[in-house]
């Protein structure tokens, strides 16, 4: 009689393990699966607290004094806060063209509400005077250039 050689053996073990893995799939193997049940409505749950779950961010808590003095401060602020935070506009140096097609795009794109234009214009110059671009260019920072 001929002797199994471990090569054999190895095949033999890989058929076995393909032929369970294929009755598997077909789902020969598996026991009965447990059927959805819709959750229980939760107990009255704090807006903050049901809009992080969600996957939204808390509440800013950002006051008009957060910003810049200067003219049109009070108007950028209930403007721009209404969606964000201060935060994300202080992180920003624009020039004014690219500050008016930011707001083009969030009123396009993120359906900010319309704004008048003599206030949008108010915005602009507020937003390129507080914050300009930051970075003069590549040159201008490097020390071995000077």
């Amino acid at each position: 009689m001929k002797q199994l050689t471990i090569t054999h053996v190895v095949v033999i073990a890989l058929m076995a393990v393909f032929l369970l893995v294929a009755m598997d799939r077909a789902g020969a193997l598996r026991g009965p699966q447990p059927t959805y049940t819709p959750p229980v409505a939760a107990a009255a749950v704090p807006a903050a607290v049901a809009d992080t779950e969600k996957g939204k961010p808390p509440p800013h808590n950002d006051k008009v004094e957060d910003l810049p003095d200067g003219k049109g401060r009070e108007v950028t602020f209930y403007t721009c806060t209404a969606c964000h935070g201060v935060a994300l506009i202080k992180a920003q140096g624009l020039t004014r063209d690219l500050w008016d097609s930011t707001f083009d795009l969030m009123l396009e794109k993120h359906r900010m509400p319309p704004v008048k234009p003599a206030e949008r214009a108010e915005i602009l110059d507020y937003l390129s005077e507080q914050f300009p671009p930051r970075r003069r260019g590549r040159n201008a920072d490097n020390p071995f250039l000077k």
